[in-house]
């Protein structure tokens, strides 16, 4: 108990970061009602697995495939201006798509993912830059902590409050409220002063770029942190924007069913963010025995969300997926961040993005495109197995390399 007040005073110590904290609470709210709302929506419009995929693989592959751009610009524009462009965008692109939930089919949810998916890679590397530079160098380790839980309290709560919502006035209007948690952020963004990168010279945009994948690949704790990343990302967080299939095509449970299993999911999260705020399993620079321990049982628990023969079993292991993904998440990019320069911030960070968050599209596609063919139950075994074959490689791979001569 000391030890986390000790934590969150030292992060929120600071005026700036406690302002920051007041927009970003509201805005990871925005989050989840809409990712909630979108795959519900493409449930309740086709009742097909793979359109819920799609649409959920369209909200994040954007981020595969751009984010490493948008890392570059982070590193060179103003950060403050940045984040007010992309929170207006966001706050913009829901209200277009509130405004038209009523008559939106499959193709319309299909575009509207994919812009809510290209903003999205450019607010991901602005948000994870930004609140590091509003606080001293050796708070940085905290703001990571307490974002964290910040977001995954929000993931606790939010669906629930979107599959109510939902159920009792529409998607349209969850769609609105989401929109509406925006504003505090926008609001609060222009009486930030964010700490300046150091001078640079000027270079070619594609040297930039060049420059933050050798700085990456030179350093081996952040090349094996985006690999372990990789394999949680696919197939843990690929499962997770499942669960509207699993909670009305496998049992039957409808939009309360979907926010009740998120929440679970949300929950595991949960606790393993406050574990993480409590300075438990913290390794500083460096991956721990927990991470890989907790990988492995985020892979199981796929695995379990596939043969549980009952709505109590899937909802365990939802929560066993979430509170792993999570723990793993918030060690590594604790671990990236702890050490990281201000002006390598930005392209570092959109790599694990690319890996923590776009890749999630691949998983959503490959496991939703799976589901409709063997059945939500048996995709989910199937890529649990995978999962637990990609942690196998990546383990030997760090042996090997490590046994291997300098």
């Amino acid at each position: 108990m000391v030890r986390a007040v000790q934590i969150a005073g030292g992060a929120f110590s600071d005026r700036q970061f406690r302002l920051f904290f007041i927009g970003i609470f509201c805005a990871v709210q925005a989050i989840w009602i809409q990712r909630v709302t979108l795959g519900w929506l493409a449930w309740e419009r086709t009742g097909q697995a793979s359109v819920v995929g799609l649409v959920a693989g369209l909200s994040l592959v954007p981020s595969l495939l751009t984010g490493p751009f948008f890392g570059v610009l982070v590193d060179r524009v103003n950060i403050k201006h940045a984040a007010l462009v992309t929170n207006g965008s966001m706050a913009a692109w829901l209200a277009v798509l509130a405004l038209s939930a009523g008559q939106v089919g499959a193709v319309g949810l299909a575009i509207a993912a994919l812009g809510i998916g290209v903003i999205s890679a450019a607010h991901h590397p602005v948000r994870m830059s930004l609140a590091p530079r509003l606080v001293a160098p050796e708070m940085v380790q905290h703001v990571v902590s307490v974002t964290a839980l910040n977001f995954n309290l929000a993931r606790l709560v939010a669906p629930v409050i979107a599959g109510w919502i939902i159920a009792t006035a529409g998607g349209g209007v969850a769609l609105w409220i989401a929109a509406a948690c925006y504003l505090p952020m926008l609001s609060i963004l222009p009486v930030l002063t964010p700490r300046a990168l150091p001078p640079r010279p000027a270079r070619p945009f594609f040297s930039d770029l060049l420059e933050g994948l050798r700085f990456a690949a030179a350093r081996p704790l952040i090349r094996n942190a985006l690999l372990i990343t990789l394999a949680l990302s696919v197939i843990v967080r690929g499962a997770l924007e499942l669960l509207p299939v699993l909670a009305d095509g496998g049992y039957g449970r409808g939009a309360a069913g979907l926010g009740l299993l998120t929440a679970a999911a949300g929950g595991g999260a949960l606790v393993a963010a406050v574990f993480k705020t409590l300075g438990v399993g913290h390794a500083g620079a460096s991956i721990s025995v927990s991470v890989w321990a907790l990988a492995i049982v985020g892979q199981s628990a796929v695995v379990l969300m596939g043969v549980g023969p009952t709505w109590p079993m899937a909802m365990s292991s939802a929560a066993l997926a979430g509170a792993a993904s999570t723990w793993v998440g918030i060690s590594l990019q604790a671990a990236i961040q702890t050490d990281l320069p201000d002006g390598y911030r930005g392209r570092v960070m959109s790599l694990w993005i690319v890996v923590g968050l776009g890749s999630v599209s691949l998983g959503a596609f490959a496991i939703g495109g799976l589901a409709q063919i063997l059945g939500i139950g048996a995709a989910l075994v199937c890529a649990g197995l995978a999962g637990l074959t990609m942690l196998a490689l990546v383990a030997f791979r760090m042996r090997s390399t490590a046994k291997a001569p300098n």
